[in-house]
């Protein structure tokens, strides 16, 4: 990316970071926004040769007839505003208090919950279970929990 970022006046390369599943245990996962494409500013008329031959560029998004393709400024700018310190964070679904949501991972694995409220950033969740006749607050990691797919099924802790 050296050798682009001297033929062009600006390169960005979108990054996504998620927190998601990797052998048993959840990381922060960090990957192109766009797989195989980034972004670049250059004049056509003066750099299209030089950006277009330097290595690692497979190709220039063109037209049918071999035009670059202009993406407007409005859409990397609103990448740009997503970006926390250099990633892009998808907002995960939200979830609102009282609805039944399932766990998906760790002890209360295929139990059924109640939503509560989100802890730590979004990253944990606070969940009412029914356990032993009674409600019990448990606050567990965000990706252990999901949306119910649907009203049956599933079975709640009792």
């Amino acid at each position: 990316m050296h050798q682009l970022r001297e033929a062009c006046d600006e390169v960005y390369l979108p990054l996504l970071r998620q927190w998601c599943r990797v052998r048993r245990q959840f990381i922060w996962k960090i990957e192109p926004l766009f797989p195989g494409y980034l972004f670049a500013r250059f004049v056509v008329e003066e750099r299209f040769r030089a950006v277009r031959y330097t290595p690692g560029v497979v190709s220039v998004l063109s037209t049918i007839v071999g035009e670059p393709i202009e993406v407007n400024e409005t859409i990397i700018s609103a990448l740009r505003q997503r970006s926390v310190d250099g990633y892009i964070q998808v907002s995960p679904i939200p979830f609102f208090p009282g609805e039944e949501l399932e766990i998906t991972e760790g002890p209360f694995r295929g139990l059924r919950a109640l939503f509560q409220q989100e802890l730590r950033a979004g990253e944990r969740v606070a969940v009412l279970l029914d356990l032993l006749s009674s409600r019990v607050r448990v606050e567990l990691p965000r990706a252990y929990v999901q949306k119910t797919a649907s009203v049956s099924g599933g079975r709640r802790a009792a």
